[in-house]
């Protein structure tokens, strides 16, 4: 099998390219799914004379689209880890050492400050997707300790959460954080795959002498699928994320 993004041979069963490291979960399936479509055309007898109405397709087809190769920046990845988590420890300092604000606007805050970050770091990083959750969790966890240090420095109390509940607590918080950031991550690569699949369904079907269909139905019914299991990950992760978040808050 050829890699999407780098056109370089790749085991079939690989998730994840061995050259330019992209993820090949959501797009995998796809590929799949057009070259049953292929073999089934060329199984197909082809006609003597085309109709009109398909020459029509076919001149009117748009060209085969290059997969246009993701942007990097070493940077602006680090940036997307950095800033966040400075935002995150400024942000608990302001409001509960100077405005006094409730918890409840603490989190609300958390959660949705680390998910445009995770959005933008996906964008620019080449790290993998499981590379990329377990940088999220690790911020997270730098987060909500450094929290607690401003704490324990302004109000002279233990660094470290005392007993079973503070515990429970002080994992549930950094985990709302951490799948915040995660479903930014999965937003980008939905978005990234769903570009990806329109150009590879339109050039696989031009290959395989199809024309004038890469307009119309069949490139949505081939994705739609993925759009639904991408959509119903980043709801449970942002489900998830505000669970965590607020279930001590809520009881």
């Amino acid at each position: 099998m050829k890699c999407p993004y780098c056109a370089s041979e790749i085991a079939d069963e690989a998730l994840v390219c061995a050259v330019c490291r992209r993820d090949l979960f959501l797009v995998k399936p796809l590929l799949e799914r057009i070259a049953d479509l292929e073999a089934q055309l060329a199984g197909r007898p082809v006609p003597d004379e085309p109709l009109a109405a398909d020459a029509d397709d076919v001149a009117g087809a748009p060209e085969a689209l290059p997969v246009a190769a993701p942007q990097y920046s070493l940077r602006l990845a680090l940036l997307c880890l950095l800033l966040p988590l400075l935002l995150l420890l400024f942000g608990h300092w302001l409001m509960v050492f100077i405005y006094d604000a409730k918890v409840l606007y603490l989190r609300v805050f958390a959660l949705l400050l680390p998910l445009p970050f995770g959005f933008v770091f996906a964008r620019a990083s080449r790290l993998s997707l499981l590379s990329g959750v377990l940088l999220a969790f690790g911020v997270a966890l730098l987060a909500v300790f450094g929290m607690s240090a401003i704490t324990a420095q302004i109000d002279q109390v233990p660094l470290w959460p005392q007993g079973a509940v503070e515990i429970r607590e002080f994992i549930e918080f950094a985990a709302s954080i951490g799948l915040s950031f995660i479903t930014g991550l999965w937003l980008y690569r939905w978005a990234e795959q769903r570009i990806l699949q329109k150009q590879v369904v339109l050039n696989r079907l031009r290959a395989a002498g199809v024309g004038g269909l890469g307009n119309g139905g069949l490139t949505e019914s081939l994705t739609r699928w993925s759009d639904f299991g991408s959509a119903a990950v980043a709801l449970c992760t942002t489900a998830m994320s505000i669970y965590t978040g607020l279930k001590g808050l809520a009881g």
